[in-house]
């Protein structure tokens, strides 16, 4: 059974007459009357019956209309849902997003994107790049943000390239920071290669006088008060009010800590993960 057929249905409980349901549908009564035989075919019980003072419906007949008076409200409601949000940004939109992005960079983000698509409904995951990439691969989230560079061959937006700095309460001389407690933050692998690789070129020790830490603003205050040192990304560093020096390399390169978005293209069809990538992009210099 299909919308008109419940259309039928109901207009002959309506006028209890064949002629004046068929003139109300616009049909030929032999038409309706076709229709109402294939109905009830589907069905397997009759529906109406005639009669001199026109149609009587059945025992069931007369059951199931109260069902189709239901499914048509439903169908009614739906068809006004869809008229009246046709143009609506909505659905779900599953991010993944690394912690230091979360905690620096994400808010102004989600504030502009929940004020322009109030429909669309956020479940966000704030862990180490590496779980988040993992998420994105396995088809757990829809979106990726990222800190690190990892091999990827479907979307892959570059969103920033920080400077890299070495932080403490005052300036300081590189050549003597062994004599300095250096604060280690726990961070992902690719990042900590890059530091041990500007350690090495710089004849430091990491396993001598070390604090391990995985909280960044532990760090910053540690480094304010002169207890140690560290090295960290400019994302985190707006509100640092001691002393930051740009890292280099030996060979004159910069070290950077790159940042992307991350997705796969077949998700970038819905409009709700498009457009939140836009407003990732249009907040990427905050």
């Amino acid at each position: 059974m299909n919308e008109k057929d419940y259309e039928i249905i109901l207009t002959l409980h309506e006028t209890k007459n064949i002629t004046k349901a068929a003139n109300k549908l616009y049909l030929t009564q032999p038409t309706l009357t076709k229709r109402i035989k294939n109905i009830e075919s589907e069905l397997g019980f009759e529906l109406i019956l005639r009669s001199k003072k026109g149609v009587l419906f059945t025992p069931f007949g007369e059951s199931i209309v109260p069902y189709i008076k239901t499914i048509n409200s439903s169908i009614k409601d739906m068809k006004e849902y869809i008229s009246s949000n046709k143009g609506t940004i909505s659905g779900n939109l599953n991010i993944g997003v690394s912690v230091n992005y979360a905690n620096y960079k994400l808010p102004p983000v989600i504030r502009d994107f929940t004020l322009n698509y109030p429909n669309v409904n956020i479940k966000m995951i704030v862990s180490k790049s590496i779980n988040i990439f993992n998420m994105l691969k396995n088809d757990e989230i829809s979106i990726a943000i990222v800190r690190g560079d990892f091999n990827w061959d479907e979307g892959k937006i570059p969103l920033k390239e920080e400077q890299v700095y070495f932080v403490y309460q005052n300036e300081f001389d590189i050549d003597n920071l062994n004599s300095l407690p250096y604060i280690n933050r726990h961070t992902d692998a690719a990042f900590q290669s890059l530091i041990k690789k500007w350690f090495n070129e710089n004849n430091l020790l990491m396993n001598s006088s070390r604090l391990d830490i995985d909280n960044i603003e532990v760090i910053l205050e540690m480094c304010e008060a002169g207890i140690g040192w560290s090295v960290l990304p400019q994302v985190c560093l707006d509100k640092f009010e001691g002393y930051k020096k740009p890292l280099y390399f030996n060979d004159g390169t910069p070290f950077v800590r790159n940042s992307y978005i991350l997705y796969k293209n077949s998700y970038y069809k819905f409009p709700q993960v498009e457009l939140f990538i836009r407003t990732i992009l249009s907040n990427k210099d905050n």
